[in-house]
């Protein structure tokens, strides 16, 4: 199979897979009770109509399909746009998410590559010990441990989240320093020892052994592992972020107070706002799925030996 033919096989697969999973989510609401309506003291006739639930299953289908393509999310169980709760959560969420994850690629990846060529080394042996620390210590224990040393130790009570205040404030921006450190140091661990085992395997290939024949310095070595290796450390960057939105950011954020995407999918699935509920875990599958087709674009550009139809 061509590239471009596998590309438009794995775009197909994606937009389907995206249609089933946006049916599946409707199906799952669609045909369970709605605890709210019993709830909020509303009249349930006029909850069900607000909620088109008094129209007919096909239709409320294609309303909500429609809507939530045009990106017309509506509003939550106290009427505000979940779209504008959307977007102000994701910006202070990734604030810290994507300096947290660049951190972990650069750094995680060189010293696990480091660490595989210089095994004899005593600081990357202590470095790669800590990262199994880092690896095996629950991020809501870290998360735990680092806010209770912070507020009773340190006596630093000036770090909380300011909802008041600016996300790009010097407040704001400090509060959310201690979650970027718990998510970077656990990514970081993951990296470092996934790129390790990844370059002591290529390190012993032949095309290795010719470079340092040939006088290859250091440089070039580590050049060269990381390009091969680049693939194998793709999939896990995404399978990473998986557990990243749907775990870490919720306990993080929970934790430290945060006002971001992981506060605001805690604050739905606890006041069952089912409009809430749909938007906050919708996009991150979505997110996901995308990515598995970056991702395996990607694979036929960085390692070419992989045909189009080989590389899944």
């Amino acid at each position: 199979m061509s590239r471009t033919r596998y590309i438009a096989y794995r775009l197909t697969w994606t937009v389907t897979g995206v249609w089933a999973v946006l049916t599946g989510l409707f199906l799952s609401f669609a045909l369970t009770p709605d605890p709210n309506q019993f709830q909020l003291g509303m009249d349930r006739g006029a909850y069900r109509a607000l909620r088109n639930y008094d129209q007919p299953l096909h239709e409320r289908y294609f309303t909500w399909m429609e809507s939530f393509l045009t990106l017309d999310l509506g509003n939550t169980l106290y009427g505000e746009p979940i779209l504008g709760l959307l977007a102000d959560a994701s910006t202070v969420t990734l604030t810290y998410l994507v300096p947290s994850i660049a951190i972990a690629v650069v750094f995680g990846v060189l010293l696990g590559v480091f660490a595989a060529k210089y095994r004899d080394s005593v600081a990357l042996r202590a470095l790669r010990g800590l990262s199994y620390v880092g690896f095996a210590i629950p991020t809501i224990v870290a998360a735990d441990v680092l806010f209770i040393f912070v507020v009773d130790y340190l006596e630093w009570y000036n770090f909380s989240y300011e909802t008041e205040l600016a996300l790009f404030t010097g407040r704001n921006l400090g509060a959310i320093t201690l979650p970027a450190l718990v998510l970077a140091v656990n990514m970081v661990a993951i990296q470092l020892r996934y790129a390790r085992s990844e370059s002591v395997e290529i390190l012993r290939e032949d095309f290795i052994r010719t470079l340092r024949a040939n006088g290859a310095g250091t440089r070039s070595i580590v050049t060269h592992v990381v390009r091969n290796a680049a693939s194998s450390l793709l999939s896990l960057f995404f399978s990473e972020m998986v557990g990243v939105m749907f775990v870490v950011v919720v306990v993080i954020e929970v934790i430290f107070g945060i006002p971001g995407f992981g506060s605001l999918l805690y604050d739905a699935i606890r006041s069952r706002d089912i409009g809430l509920i749909l938007a906050t875990t919708i996009f991150p599958i979505c997110f996901v799925m995308l990515g598995n087709l970056a991702q395996d674009i990607a694979y036929t550009i960085l390692d070419p030996r992989i045909e189009g139809g080989e590389s899944g």
